[in-house]
């Protein structure tokens, strides 16, 4: 469930369901050595894959999407905040042109506990990506 604008300045956690998942080709550069704590969980919502460009996004549903919940190091959690913003390409003073918006959401994490992170929403209903059935993006990649 996504609610409430970014433009609050609360240090929620941020949770990661694709190219910026430990492991994934993004994580390094983004999160590695940036995060405190990495917990698995899940949000409600639509898992989906653009093949051309290779990038994953999540739209409003039902469905399970799996990710990561990344609770970054309060040291660094403005600039890392603002370089996943950039890679993202989200602008909270214009939202209306912004690739992706993050939003807060509601995660379950794997051991039942329910936390507010972080999420960002895809904002291009022009690029409509191709459905991953299982809502896991490291599923997807170990297919193909």
């Amino acid at each position: 469930m996504m609610t409430g604008s970014a433009k609050e300045t609360i240090r929620f956690p941020v949770f990661v369901y694709g190219t910026l998942r430990p492991g994934e080709k993004n994580y390094p550069r983004y999160l590695g050595g940036r995060t405190s704590r990495e917990r698995p969980g899940t949000i409600r919502g639509e898992l989906y894959f653009v093949r051309d460009g290779g990038y994953p996004y999540v739209a409003e549903g039902d469905s399970i999407v799996r990710g990561d919940v990344m609770e970054i190091d309060p040291a660094l959690y403005h600039q890392t905040l603002r370089a996943l913003d950039e890679l993202e390409e989200y602008d909270p003073e214009n939202e209306a042109e912004s690739v992706y918006l993050r939003r807060r959401t509601a995660v379950r994490l794997d051991d039942g506990a329910d936390v507010i992170a972080w999420t960002y929403y895809w904002n291009c209903p022009q690029i409509v990506g191709e459905r991953v059935e299982s809502g896991d993006f490291k599923k997807l990649k170990a297919e193909e």
